[in-house]
Protein backbone atom coordinates (compact mmCIF):
# COMPACT_ATOMS: atom_id res chain seq x y z
CA UNK A 1 0.00 0.00 0.00
CA UNK A 2 1.03 3.40 -0.57
CA UNK A 3 1.56 5.74 2.50
CA UNK A 4 2.25 9.48 2.63
CA UNK A 5 6.31 10.00 2.74
CA UNK A 6 6.05 12.57 5.71
CA UNK A 7 4.22 9.37 7.86
CA UNK A 8 6.23 8.92 10.60
CA UNK A 9 7.81 5.45 11.37
CA UNK A 10 9.86 4.04 14.72
CA UNK A 11 12.76 2.21 12.91
CA UNK A 12 15.48 1.46 15.84
CA UNK A 13 15.49 0.56 19.40
CA UNK A 14 18.51 -0.79 21.64
CA UNK A 15 18.23 -0.69 25.40
CA UNK A 16 21.57 -1.32 27.52
CA UNK A 17 22.11 -2.78 31.59
CA UNK A 18 25.07 -2.66 34.03
CA UNK A 19 24.44 -4.98 36.79
CA UNK A 20 28.19 -6.26 37.28
CA UNK A 21 30.72 -3.36 37.20
CA UNK A 22 32.97 -2.28 40.01
CA UNK A 23 32.57 0.91 41.47
CA UNK A 24 34.01 3.67 39.59
CA UNK A 25 34.32 1.34 36.24
CA UNK A 26 30.16 2.02 35.08
CA UNK A 27 29.89 4.48 32.27
CA UNK A 28 29.00 8.28 32.32
CA UNK A 29 25.35 9.16 31.14
CA UNK A 30 27.04 10.30 28.01
CA UNK A 31 28.66 7.22 27.27
CA UNK A 32 26.02 5.08 28.22
CA UNK A 33 23.73 7.08 25.79
CA UNK A 34 26.09 7.40 23.16
CA UNK A 35 26.28 3.34 23.03
CA UNK A 36 22.59 2.88 23.05
CA UNK A 37 22.41 5.20 20.35
CA UNK A 38 25.22 3.63 18.28
CA UNK A 39 23.04 0.46 18.81
CA UNK A 40 19.65 1.73 17.66
CA UNK A 41 20.66 3.28 14.42
CA UNK A 42 22.74 -0.25 13.71
CA UNK A 43 19.10 -2.16 14.71
CA UNK A 44 17.41 -0.14 12.00
CA UNK A 45 19.58 -1.27 9.63
CA UNK A 46 19.49 1.66 7.70
CA UNK A 47 22.97 3.27 6.22
CA UNK A 48 24.29 7.06 6.83
CA UNK A 49 21.98 7.72 9.72
CA UNK A 50 24.14 10.03 11.57
CA UNK A 51 25.27 12.57 8.99
CA UNK A 52 21.32 13.03 8.99
CA UNK A 53 19.82 12.99 12.16
CA UNK A 54 18.63 16.72 12.49
CA UNK A 55 17.33 16.39 16.49
CA UNK A 56 18.73 14.31 18.75
CA UNK A 57 16.56 14.33 22.52
CA UNK A 58 17.81 13.38 25.91
CA UNK A 59 15.04 12.94 28.46
CA UNK A 60 15.51 14.58 31.41
CA UNK A 61 17.85 12.92 34.03
CA UNK A 62 16.92 12.78 37.94
CA UNK A 63 20.40 14.65 38.14
CA UNK A 64 18.56 17.57 36.75
CA UNK A 65 15.12 16.86 39.01
CA UNK A 66 16.60 17.63 42.13
CA UNK A 67 18.39 14.79 42.91
CA UNK A 68 21.70 16.60 42.63
CA UNK A 69 24.92 15.69 40.11
CA UNK A 70 28.21 14.99 42.41
CA UNK A 71 30.19 13.85 39.69
CA UNK A 72 29.68 17.23 37.81
CA UNK A 73 27.07 18.57 35.27
CA UNK A 74 26.70 19.02 31.68
CA UNK A 75 25.43 21.84 29.61
CA UNK A 76 24.29 20.20 26.79
CA UNK A 77 23.66 16.21 27.11
CA UNK A 78 22.29 16.21 23.30
CA UNK A 79 25.02 17.49 21.80
CA UNK A 80 27.19 15.55 24.10
CA UNK A 81 25.73 12.44 22.51
CA UNK A 82 25.38 13.59 19.10
CA UNK A 83 29.22 14.35 19.28
CA UNK A 84 30.22 10.71 20.64
CA UNK A 85 28.47 9.39 17.94
CA UNK A 86 29.28 11.74 14.91
CA UNK A 87 26.33 13.63 14.36
CA UNK A 88 25.45 17.05 13.44
CA UNK A 89 21.80 18.02 14.26
CA UNK A 90 20.03 21.47 13.98
CA UNK A 91 18.34 20.93 17.35
CA UNK A 92 19.21 19.71 21.10
CA UNK A 93 16.73 19.29 23.32
CA UNK A 94 16.62 18.35 26.92
CA UNK A 95 13.05 17.26 28.01
CA UNK A 96 10.97 17.66 30.86
CA UNK A 97 10.81 15.92 34.27
CA UNK A 98 8.08 13.37 34.69
CA UNK A 99 7.67 9.46 33.47
CA UNK A 100 5.38 10.42 30.60
CA UNK A 101 8.30 11.81 28.80
CA UNK A 102 9.50 9.12 26.39
CA UNK A 103 6.17 8.52 24.95
CA UNK A 104 4.79 12.23 24.92
CA UNK A 105 7.99 13.15 23.04
CA UNK A 106 7.22 10.34 20.24
CA UNK A 107 4.34 11.86 19.74
CA UNK A 108 5.38 15.18 19.69
CA UNK A 109 7.99 14.49 17.39
CA UNK A 110 5.77 11.89 15.38
CA UNK A 111 3.73 15.40 14.95
CA UNK A 112 6.74 17.93 13.64
CA UNK A 113 8.17 14.73 11.06
CA UNK A 114 4.25 15.14 9.29
CA UNK A 115 5.02 18.07 9.14
CA UNK A 116 8.19 18.21 7.83
CA UNK A 117 9.69 20.43 10.85
CA UNK A 118 11.80 16.92 11.69
CA UNK A 119 13.11 14.08 9.11
CA UNK A 120 15.37 12.10 11.72
CA UNK A 121 15.39 11.91 15.05
CA UNK A 122 16.99 10.49 17.90
CA UNK A 123 15.48 10.32 21.27
CA UNK A 124 17.98 8.76 24.11
CA UNK A 125 17.98 8.58 28.13
CA UNK A 126 19.63 6.86 30.83
CA UNK A 127 19.96 6.44 34.56
CA UNK A 128 24.00 5.87 35.84
CA UNK A 129 22.45 6.08 39.49
CA UNK A 130 23.64 2.51 40.40
CA UNK A 131 27.24 3.48 39.45
CA UNK A 132 27.22 6.89 41.34
CA UNK A 133 26.30 5.18 44.29
CA UNK A 134 28.60 2.82 44.37
CA UNK A 135 31.17 5.59 43.59
CA UNK A 136 30.23 7.85 46.51
CA UNK A 137 29.93 4.84 48.75
CA UNK A 138 33.65 3.62 47.69
CA UNK A 139 34.55 7.00 48.39
CA UNK A 140 35.78 7.93 44.64
CA UNK A 141 35.39 10.88 42.84
CA UNK A 142 34.15 10.50 39.16
CA UNK A 143 34.34 13.20 36.78
CA UNK A 144 31.25 13.30 34.23
CA UNK A 145 31.45 16.99 33.56
CA UNK A 146 31.16 18.58 30.13
CA UNK A 147 30.64 21.83 28.63
CA UNK A 148 29.42 22.13 25.37
CA UNK A 149 29.60 25.79 22.91
CA UNK A 150 25.85 26.09 23.46
CA UNK A 151 23.90 25.00 26.74
CA UNK A 152 20.37 22.96 25.47
CA UNK A 153 17.31 24.03 24.29
CA UNK A 154 15.04 23.26 27.74
CA UNK A 155 11.74 21.80 26.94
CA UNK A 156 9.21 25.17 27.61
CA UNK A 157 6.67 23.26 29.92
CA UNK A 158 7.47 23.26 33.66
CA UNK A 159 4.92 21.84 36.36
CA UNK A 160 4.39 22.21 39.68
CA UNK A 161 3.26 19.35 41.27
CA UNK A 162 2.74 20.33 44.58
CA UNK A 163 1.71 23.29 46.90
CA UNK A 164 4.12 24.30 49.81
CA UNK A 165 1.44 23.31 52.38
CA UNK A 166 1.21 19.50 50.83
CA UNK A 167 4.54 19.75 50.68
CA UNK A 168 4.92 20.62 54.61
CA UNK A 169 2.04 17.33 55.25
CA UNK A 170 4.41 15.21 52.82
CA UNK A 171 3.07 15.07 49.83
CA UNK A 172 6.15 15.68 48.08
CA UNK A 173 7.77 12.42 47.24
CA UNK A 174 6.05 9.30 45.48
CA UNK A 175 6.57 6.90 47.89
CA UNK A 176 4.37 9.04 50.04
CA UNK A 177 1.85 9.58 47.91
CA UNK A 178 1.16 6.36 45.56
CA UNK A 179 0.59 4.53 49.32
CA UNK A 180 -2.64 6.98 49.59
CA UNK A 181 -3.89 5.60 46.38
CA UNK A 182 -3.48 2.13 46.71
CA UNK A 183 -4.54 2.35 50.45
CA UNK A 184 -8.17 3.87 48.66
CA UNK A 185 -7.97 1.26 46.10
CA UNK A 186 -8.29 -1.23 48.73
CA UNK A 187 -11.11 -0.06 50.39
CA UNK A 188 -13.23 0.90 47.04
CA UNK A 189 -12.80 -2.42 46.16
CA UNK A 190 -14.08 -4.03 49.53
CA UNK A 191 -11.22 -5.78 50.83
CA UNK A 192 -10.00 -5.35 54.07
CA UNK A 193 -6.53 -4.42 54.76
CA UNK A 194 -4.59 -7.64 54.66
CA UNK A 195 -6.34 -9.39 51.81
CA UNK A 196 -5.67 -6.05 49.52
CA UNK A 197 -1.89 -6.05 50.52
CA UNK A 198 -2.22 -9.74 49.24
CA UNK A 199 -4.08 -9.04 45.98
CA UNK A 200 -1.26 -6.73 45.49
CA UNK A 201 1.50 -9.14 45.94
CA UNK A 202 0.15 -11.41 43.74
CA UNK A 203 -0.31 -8.75 41.09
CA UNK A 204 3.49 -7.64 41.41
CA UNK A 205 4.57 -11.29 42.11
CA UNK A 206 3.69 -11.43 38.57
CA UNK A 207 5.64 -8.64 37.38
CA UNK A 208 8.77 -9.91 38.81
CA UNK A 209 8.53 -13.21 36.53
CA UNK A 210 8.53 -11.41 33.69
CA UNK A 211 11.55 -9.09 34.92
CA UNK A 212 14.01 -12.67 35.42
CA UNK A 213 12.65 -13.04 32.03
CA UNK A 214 13.87 -9.94 30.60
CA UNK A 215 17.68 -9.53 29.79
CA UNK A 216 17.69 -5.68 30.50
CA UNK A 217 15.82 -6.09 34.14
CA UNK A 218 18.43 -4.65 36.93
CA UNK A 219 17.21 -6.93 39.16
CA UNK A 220 16.13 -10.33 37.09
CA UNK A 221 14.58 -12.31 40.41
CA UNK A 222 11.68 -14.14 40.52
CA UNK A 223 9.45 -13.37 43.92
CA UNK A 224 6.46 -15.36 45.35
CA UNK A 225 3.59 -12.78 46.65
CA UNK A 226 4.41 -13.13 50.40
CA UNK A 227 8.30 -12.25 49.86
CA UNK A 228 6.70 -8.92 48.28
CA UNK A 229 4.12 -7.93 50.86
CA UNK A 230 6.15 -9.06 54.60
CA UNK A 231 8.15 -6.36 56.04
CA UNK A 232 11.12 -8.12 57.11
CA UNK A 233 14.94 -7.74 56.98
CA UNK A 234 15.54 -5.81 54.17
CA UNK A 235 12.00 -5.69 52.78
CA UNK A 236 11.20 -3.14 55.41
CA UNK A 237 7.84 -0.63 55.05
CA UNK A 238 8.50 2.44 53.21
CA UNK A 239 4.99 3.83 53.04
CA UNK A 240 1.82 1.52 53.98
CA UNK A 241 1.35 -0.89 52.48
CA UNK A 242 4.54 -0.81 50.25
CA UNK A 243 7.60 -2.69 51.32
CA UNK A 244 10.88 -1.90 49.61
CA UNK A 245 9.87 -4.46 46.95
CA UNK A 246 6.47 -2.94 46.26
CA UNK A 247 8.76 0.40 45.36
CA UNK A 248 10.13 1.77 42.33
CA UNK A 249 13.90 0.88 42.26
CA UNK A 250 15.56 4.17 41.20
CA UNK A 251 19.53 2.73 41.68
CA UNK A 252 20.23 1.38 37.87
CA UNK A 253 22.40 1.92 35.53
CA UNK A 254 20.04 1.50 32.31
CA UNK A 255 19.61 3.45 29.15
CA UNK A 256 17.68 3.17 25.97
CA UNK A 257 17.10 4.92 22.42
CA UNK A 258 14.80 4.95 19.71
CA UNK A 259 15.31 6.39 16.04
CA UNK A 260 12.10 8.07 14.44
CA UNK A 261 12.40 9.09 10.94
CA UNK A 262 9.93 9.89 8.01
CA UNK A 263 8.61 6.96 5.74
CA UNK A 264 10.73 9.27 3.12
CA UNK A 265 14.01 9.34 4.58
CA UNK A 266 13.34 5.42 5.90
CA UNK A 267 13.52 4.20 2.14
CA UNK A 268 16.14 6.46 1.16
CA UNK A 269 18.45 5.55 4.03
CA UNK A 270 17.34 1.38 3.53
CA UNK A 271 15.47 0.65 6.16
CA UNK A 272 14.08 -2.80 5.57
CA UNK A 273 10.35 -3.65 6.13
CA UNK A 274 10.36 -4.90 8.56
CA UNK A 275 12.06 -2.64 11.16
CA UNK A 276 9.19 -0.49 10.87
CA UNK A 277 6.56 0.08 13.44
CA UNK A 278 3.89 2.93 13.29
CA UNK A 279 2.12 4.86 15.83
CA UNK A 280 -1.45 4.22 15.17
CA UNK A 281 -2.72 6.01 18.12
CA UNK A 282 -1.44 8.58 20.61
CA UNK A 283 -2.85 10.77 23.30
CA UNK A 284 -1.47 13.08 26.18
CA UNK A 285 -3.39 13.83 29.51
CA UNK A 286 -2.89 15.26 33.02
CA UNK A 287 -4.83 14.86 35.97
CA UNK A 288 -5.97 18.02 38.18
CA UNK A 289 -2.08 18.85 38.61
CA UNK A 290 -2.85 19.02 42.63
CA UNK A 291 -2.88 16.02 45.19
CA UNK A 292 -5.41 17.77 46.97
CA UNK A 293 -7.43 18.51 43.82
CA UNK A 294 -7.93 15.19 42.80
CA UNK A 295 -12.00 14.11 42.15
CA UNK A 296 -11.03 11.00 44.31
CA UNK A 297 -7.98 8.57 44.86
CA UNK A 298 -8.89 5.57 43.51
CA UNK A 299 -9.71 6.21 39.61
CA UNK A 300 -8.01 8.67 37.28
CA UNK A 301 -10.39 10.24 34.41
CA UNK A 302 -6.84 11.54 32.77
CA UNK A 303 -6.17 7.84 32.10
CA UNK A 304 -9.74 6.83 31.21
CA UNK A 305 -10.01 9.63 28.73
CA UNK A 306 -6.74 9.65 27.15
CA UNK A 307 -6.54 5.67 26.48
CA UNK A 308 -9.96 6.00 24.85
CA UNK A 309 -9.01 8.17 22.24
CA UNK A 310 -5.50 6.63 21.72
CA UNK A 311 -7.62 3.60 21.14
CA UNK A 312 -10.27 4.93 18.60
CA UNK A 313 -7.83 6.82 16.80
CA UNK A 314 -6.43 3.25 16.43
CA UNK A 315 -9.46 1.73 15.49
CA UNK A 316 -9.06 -0.81 18.09
CA UNK A 317 -10.26 -1.95 21.97
CA UNK A 318 -8.89 -3.31 24.69
CA UNK A 319 -9.45 -6.91 23.46
CA UNK A 320 -7.48 -6.45 20.01
CA UNK A 321 -3.95 -5.66 22.26
CA UNK A 322 -1.31 -8.23 21.78
CA UNK A 323 1.59 -6.63 23.39
CA UNK A 324 0.80 -4.03 26.76
CA UNK A 325 3.45 -2.07 29.24
CA UNK A 326 1.16 -0.65 31.88
CA UNK A 327 3.42 1.48 33.58
CA UNK A 328 4.26 0.28 37.17
CA UNK A 329 6.10 2.90 39.57
CA UNK A 330 4.12 1.70 42.20
CA UNK A 331 1.00 -1.01 41.56
CA UNK A 332 -1.53 1.53 42.77
CA UNK A 333 -0.72 3.06 39.39
CA UNK A 334 -0.80 -0.23 37.44
CA UNK A 335 -4.23 -1.25 39.03
CA UNK A 336 -5.54 2.12 38.38
CA UNK A 337 -4.41 2.13 34.83
CA UNK A 338 -5.65 -1.34 34.19
CA UNK A 339 -9.58 -0.67 35.35
CA UNK A 340 -9.76 2.84 33.40
CA UNK A 341 -8.20 1.17 30.32
CA UNK A 342 -10.60 -2.06 30.76
CA UNK A 343 -8.30 -4.58 31.06
CA UNK A 344 -8.74 -7.26 34.09
CA UNK A 345 -5.68 -6.98 36.24
CA UNK A 346 -5.08 -10.77 36.12
CA UNK A 347 -5.56 -10.46 32.34
CA UNK A 348 -3.56 -13.40 30.57
CA UNK A 349 -1.68 -11.24 28.10
CA UNK A 350 0.63 -9.13 31.13
CA UNK A 351 0.73 -6.02 31.50
CA UNK A 352 4.63 -6.40 31.68
CA UNK A 353 6.78 -6.53 29.38
CA UNK A 354 10.00 -4.98 30.70
CA UNK A 355 8.93 -5.80 34.39
CA UNK A 356 8.05 -3.05 36.23
CA UNK A 357 9.84 -0.06 38.06
CA UNK A 358 10.54 -2.19 41.17
CA UNK A 359 12.15 -5.19 39.49
CA UNK A 360 12.92 -4.09 36.01
CA UNK A 361 14.30 -0.93 37.04
CA UNK A 362 12.76 2.60 37.01
CA UNK A 363 15.86 4.62 35.12
CA UNK A 364 13.73 7.92 36.29
CA UNK A 365 11.99 9.52 33.69
CA UNK A 366 13.31 7.05 31.26
CA UNK A 367 11.71 3.93 32.24
CA UNK A 368 9.03 4.25 29.79
CA UNK A 369 11.44 4.21 26.58
CA UNK A 370 12.37 1.09 27.37
CA UNK A 371 8.76 0.23 27.55
CA UNK A 372 8.47 1.15 23.94
CA UNK A 373 11.18 -0.71 22.54
CA UNK A 374 9.91 -3.76 24.43
CA UNK A 375 6.62 -3.23 22.83
CA UNK A 376 7.85 -2.18 19.00
CA UNK A 377 10.00 -5.70 19.22
CA UNK A 378 7.27 -7.88 20.05
CA UNK A 379 5.47 -5.92 17.15
CA UNK A 380 8.32 -6.45 14.67
CA UNK A 381 7.99 -10.67 16.26
CA UNK A 382 4.22 -10.37 15.37
CA UNK A 383 3.37 -8.26 12.49
CA UNK A 384 0.42 -6.89 12.43
CA UNK A 385 -0.16 -6.84 15.85
CA UNK A 386 -0.75 -4.05 17.95
CA UNK A 387 0.93 -2.99 21.30
CA UNK A 388 0.06 -0.15 23.96
CA UNK A 389 2.34 1.93 26.40
CA UNK A 390 0.93 3.65 29.21
CA UNK A 391 3.43 6.05 30.51
CA UNK A 392 2.85 8.36 33.47
CA UNK A 393 4.73 11.06 35.54
CA UNK A 394 4.32 12.77 38.72
CA UNK A 395 2.05 11.36 41.25
CA UNK A 396 -0.30 9.99 38.69
CA UNK A 397 -0.55 13.64 37.25
CA UNK A 398 0.78 13.17 33.46
CA UNK A 399 -0.03 10.07 31.13
CA UNK A 400 1.15 9.53 27.74
CA UNK A 401 -0.56 6.48 25.44
CA UNK A 402 0.94 5.09 22.03
CA UNK A 403 -0.93 2.09 19.92
CA UNK A 404 1.95 0.78 17.82
CA UNK A 405 1.64 -1.70 14.73
CA UNK A 406 3.89 -2.70 11.97
CA UNK A 407 1.08 -2.25 9.60
CA UNK A 408 1.44 0.80 7.71
CA UNK A 409 -0.68 4.04 9.15
CA UNK A 410 -0.91 7.53 8.41
CA UNK A 411 0.00 9.52 11.73
CA UNK A 412 -2.92 11.42 13.36
CA UNK A 413 -2.99 14.30 16.05
CA UNK A 414 -5.71 15.67 17.50
CA UNK A 415 -5.33 18.39 19.78
CA UNK A 416 -5.08 17.15 23.37
CA UNK A 417 -6.66 20.18 24.65
CA UNK A 418 -9.98 19.08 23.14
CA UNK A 419 -9.89 16.23 25.04
CA UNK A 420 -8.70 17.47 28.03
CA UNK A 421 -10.66 20.24 29.02
CA UNK A 422 -12.98 17.42 30.14
CA UNK A 423 -10.81 16.72 32.72
CA UNK A 424 -10.27 20.33 34.01
CA UNK A 425 -13.92 21.09 34.35
CA UNK A 426 -14.34 18.21 36.72
CA UNK A 427 -15.66 19.33 39.98
CA UNK A 428 -12.90 18.91 42.62
CA UNK A 429 -14.05 18.73 46.52
CA UNK A 430 -13.87 22.25 48.48
CA UNK A 431 -10.29 22.50 50.16
CA UNK A 432 -9.00 24.40 53.58
CA UNK A 433 -5.87 24.57 54.74
CA UNK A 434 -6.74 25.26 58.28
CA UNK A 435 -9.34 22.38 59.42
CA UNK A 436 -10.62 22.53 62.53
CA UNK A 437 -13.50 20.38 64.20
CA UNK A 438 -14.75 16.34 63.25
CA UNK A 439 -13.71 14.78 59.84
CA UNK A 440 -13.21 11.06 58.50
CA UNK A 441 -10.20 9.88 56.36
CA UNK A 442 -10.65 9.82 52.82
CA UNK A 443 -7.10 7.52 52.57
CA UNK A 444 -3.96 7.32 54.32
CA UNK A 445 -0.46 6.05 54.33
CA UNK A 446 2.04 5.12 57.70
CA UNK A 447 5.41 7.51 56.56
CA UNK A 448 8.18 5.06 57.53
CA UNK A 449 11.45 6.09 58.56
CA UNK A 450 14.16 2.52 58.51
CA UNK A 451 11.56 0.82 58.99
CA UNK A 452 9.79 2.15 61.75
CA UNK A 453 6.30 4.21 61.79
CA UNK A 454 7.46 8.10 61.71
CA UNK A 455 3.61 9.23 60.90
CA UNK A 456 0.55 9.12 59.07
CA UNK A 457 -0.30 11.04 56.68
CA UNK A 458 -3.93 11.65 55.82
CA UNK A 459 -6.51 12.89 53.77
CA UNK A 460 -9.94 13.63 55.26
CA UNK A 461 -13.20 15.29 54.76
CA UNK A 462 -15.03 17.48 57.20
CA UNK A 463 -18.44 17.02 58.21
CA UNK A 464 -19.62 19.11 54.90
CA UNK A 465 -17.48 17.49 53.04
CA UNK A 466 -14.49 20.31 52.69
CA UNK A 467 -11.24 18.44 52.24
CA UNK A 468 -7.91 18.82 53.87
CA UNK A 469 -4.44 16.89 54.74
CA UNK A 470 -3.01 16.64 58.16
CA UNK A 471 -0.85 13.98 60.02
CA UNK A 472 -1.14 11.19 63.32
CA UNK A 473 1.48 11.09 65.11
CA UNK A 474 0.16 9.53 67.79
CA UNK A 475 0.91 5.34 67.64
CA UNK A 476 0.91 5.43 63.88
CA UNK A 477 1.90 1.78 63.67
CA UNK A 478 -1.64 1.12 65.10
CA UNK A 479 -3.59 2.13 61.70
CA UNK A 480 -0.62 -0.86 59.86
CA UNK A 481 -3.56 -3.55 59.02
CA UNK A 482 -6.95 -2.80 60.41
CA UNK A 483 -9.86 -0.63 58.80
CA UNK A 484 -8.79 3.15 58.87
CA UNK A 485 -10.76 4.49 56.05
CA UNK A 486 -13.93 6.42 57.03
CA UNK A 487 -12.98 6.44 60.32
CA UNK A 488 -14.27 9.30 62.41
CA UNK A 489 -10.75 11.87 63.55
CA UNK A 490 -10.76 15.44 65.17
CA UNK A 491 -7.99 17.51 63.39
CA UNK A 492 -6.45 21.03 64.71
CA UNK A 493 -4.25 23.31 63.15
CA UNK A 494 -0.81 24.29 64.15
CA UNK A 495 1.84 26.48 62.56
CA UNK A 496 3.33 23.44 61.31
CA UNK A 497 1.13 20.72 60.06
CA UNK A 498 -2.69 19.87 60.95
CA UNK A 499 -2.73 17.07 63.73
CA UNK A 500 -5.25 14.92 63.35
CA UNK A 501 -6.28 12.11 66.27
CA UNK A 502 -8.55 9.29 66.28
CA UNK A 503 -12.21 9.71 67.11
Amino acid sequence: MSIDPRTPVLVGLAQSVDRTSEPGQGLSPQDMMAAVARAAIADSGATGVEAVIDCVTVVRLFQDSGFGAPFGKQNNLPWAVARRIGAAPKRSLYGPVGGNSPQMLVNHFAELITQGANDVVLLTGCEPLRTQARAQKAGLKLDWAEESPEAAEQWPEKTTYATPHEMQHGIALPVNIYPLFENALGAHYGRDPVSHRKAIGQLMARFTEVAAANPYAQLPVARTADEIITPEGDNRYIGYPYTKYLNANMFVDQAAALLLMSTEAADRLGVPAGKRVYLHGNADTHEKILVSERVNYHSSPAVRIGAAHALKQAGITPADLAHMDIYSCFSSAVEIAADEIGIAQDDPRGLTLTGGLPYFGGPGNNYSMHGIAEVAARCRANPGSFGLVFANGGYLTKHSFGVWSTTPKAYARTDPASYQAGIDTMPSPAFTEKPEGEGSIETFTVVHMKGEPAFALLIGRLADGTRFLAQIHDNPGSLIDVPVIGRKVRVTPTDTVNIATLS
